[in-house]
C-alpha cells in the first residue's frame, strides 16, 4: 500500500487496523493453543505433561525477551511482525502433516516443539504491539486504548475455548492447527497496510548490549515499576501452576468433560472482558495502584475459595462462575499497569524496557511449572490453588506496605532509584 494511503490514516484508524489484524490472528493463535491443551488432556491425561507444556510456552520469555526487545527498538516493527506471523504459519503447516505418525512420548516431544516455536514469535510480537501502542495513540487516551486492548484479548480468550472445544470434538486436531496459517496471513496484511513508526536513527547506532543495559537502567529508574515487577514475579509463581492444570481440574476433580474445561476458560475470560470493558469506558480511577491493588486481591480470594470446592457438580459449576471475578481481576491488574508504564518510561527505550519486563514478569511461571505436575500427580490439583491464593494475598499486602508500589501512579517517583 502506498505511503499516501498510510499518511491519511487518523491515529484511531491506524490503531483499530492494526488491533483488527491481531485480534483475528491471536482468535486462530488461542483456538490452536487450547486444541493442543485439550489432545494433552483427552490424550495423554498428565498433570506433568500438561504443565511442561505451559512450561516449555514460557522459557522462551526468559531467555529470549531482554534480546527481543533490542531488536524491536532497531528493526523495523512491521518487519518483526510480519516474519514472526509467517514463523507461525510455517510451524503450523509443519505440526499439521507430522501429528499424526507420533504417540506417546513422541508426541507429547512434538507438541513441545510446536508449543515452543510458537511462543518464540509472541516474545516478540507481543513487546512490538506495546511499544507500537504509545507511539500512535495519545497520551490521554493510553489507559482507556490499553483497557480496549485488554477487552480485544479477553474477547479472543471468550471466543477461543468455546470454538475449540467444538472444532475439537468435530474434526481431527490436524484441522484445527492450520486455522493459524489463516489468521497469520490476516495479521500480516492489515500490518503491511498500516502505518508502523520505525525506529529513529539514534537507537540504531546504540550496540546491542547497550541497548539491553539501558532497558534495565531505564526500568530501575522508576521504583513503583521495579518493585512491583517483583511481586508480579512472585505471585505468577504461585498462581500459574494452578493456572495450568484448569482442564485437569475440571476433567478429575470435578470428574468433568473437556467440553467443561472449554465453560470453565470461557468464564474466566468472560470476566477478563467485563474487567477490559470497564477500563476501556470508565478507566482505572486517578490513581491506578487502587485498580491493581483490587486485582490481586480478589485474584488471591478466588484461588482460596477453589481450593476447597469439593468434587461435585455444584462445586463445578460454583468454580466456573468464580472465575468471572478471577478473570476481571486480572484485567484489573494488567492494564492500569501497563499504561502506568507507557506513560513514564522514554518512548527511545520503550521496547527495550517493555521486553525485560516481560521476561521478569514471566520468570516466575517456568518455576512454579516445574514442581506443578508432580505436586499435582501425588498430592492433588487443590493444593497447588491453596498456595497460589494465599501467597496472592501476601503479595497483595506487600504492594499495600511498599511506598513506592502504593506510589506507583505518581509520576515524581519515575527518577528515583530502584533499589534506594
Amino acid at each position: 500500500m502506498s505511503d499516501s494511503f498510510q499518511q491519511k490514516l487518523s491515529w484511531r484508524s491506524n490503531f483499530y487496523l492494526i488491533f483488527i489484524g491481531q485480534f483475528v490472528s491471536g482468535l486462530t493463535t488461542m483456538i490452536v493453543q487450547y486444541a493442543f491443551m485439550w489432545y494433552i488432556t483427552a490424550v495423554l491425561k498428565s498433570a506433568t505433561a500438561l504443565s511442561m507444556s505451559t512450561l516449555v510456552m514460557f522459557l522462551p520469555w526468559i531467555f529470549l525477551a531482554p534480546f527481543a526487545g533490542v531488536v524491536i527498538d532497531r528493526w523495523s516493527r512491521k518487519v518483526i511482525m510480519i516474519s514472526m506471523d509467517l514463523m507461525a504459519a510455517l510451524v503450523a503447516i509443519i505440526i499439521s502433516i507430522t501429528i499424526g505418525q507420533f504417540a506417546g512420548n513422541a508426541l507429547l516431544t512434538l507438541l513441545l516443539i510446536a508449543i515452543f516455536v510458537r511462543a518464540v514469535t509472541q516474545v516478540f510480537q507481543q513487546p512490538t504491539l506495546n511499544t507500537i501502542v504509545p507511539v500512535i495513540v495519545p497520551t490521554e487516551q493510553l489507559t482507556k486504548i490499553n483497557g480496549q486492548i485488554q477487552t480485544l484479548q479477553s474477547l479472543t480468550m471468550v471466543i477461543a475455548p468455546g470454538i475449540s472445544a467444538v472444532l475439537f470434538g468435530l474434526m481431527s486436531i490436524q484441522w484445527i492447527i492450520l486455522l493459524d496459517v489463516i489468521g497469520a496471513i490476516f495479521g500480516s496484511a492489515t500490518i503491511l497496510l498500516a502505518r508502523v513508526p520505525k525506529p529513529t536513527a539514534q537507537e540504531e547506532q546504540v550496540s546491542f548490549f547497550k541497548n539491553f543495559g539501558l532497558g534495565l537502567a531505564a526500568l530501575a529508574q522508576h521504583r513503583g515499576i521495579f518493585q512491583y515487577s517483583l511481586l508480579s514475579l512472585v505471585a505468577i509463581t504461585l498462581i500459574m501452576p494452578g493456572a495450568s492444570l484448569y482442564p485437569l481440574m475440571t476433567t478429575q476433580h470435578f470428574n468433568g468433560t473437556i467440553g467443561q474445561a472449554g465453560i470453565v476458560e470461557t468464564v474466566w475470560s468472560v470476566g477478563s472482558l467485563l474487567g477490559g470493558l470497564y477500563i476501556s469506558i470508565r478507566g482505572a480511577g486517578k490513581n491506578r495502584f487502587y485498580a491493581i491493588f483490587l486485582g490481586l486481591l480478589l485474584l488471591g480470594l478466588s484461588f482460596t475459595v477453589f481450593a476447597f470446592l469439593p468434587g461435585t457438580p455444584v462445586g463445578f459449576w460454583i468454580f466456573a462462575s468464580l472465575n468471572i471475578i478471577a478473570g476481571f481481576a486480572l484485567a484489573f491488574m494488567n492494564s492500569p499497569f501497563i499504561a502506568i508504564v507507557q506513560e513514564q518510561i522514554p518512548a527511545e527505550t520503550m521496547g527495550r524496557v517493555m521486553s525485560v519486563l516481560a521476561a521478569l514478569t514471566n520468570i516466575g511461571a517456568p518455576v512454579g511449572l516445574m514442581f506443578a505436575g508432580p505436586l499435582a500427580d501425588n498430592f492433588g490439583i487443590t493444593r497447588l490453588f491453596l498456595l497460589a491464593g494465599v501467597g496472592t494475598l501476601l503479595v497483595t499486602l506487600a504492594a499495600v506496605i511498599l511506598p513506592a508500589v502504593r506510589k506507583i501512579d505518581e509520576k515524581t517517583d519515575n527518577k528515583k532509584t530502584a533499589l534506594d
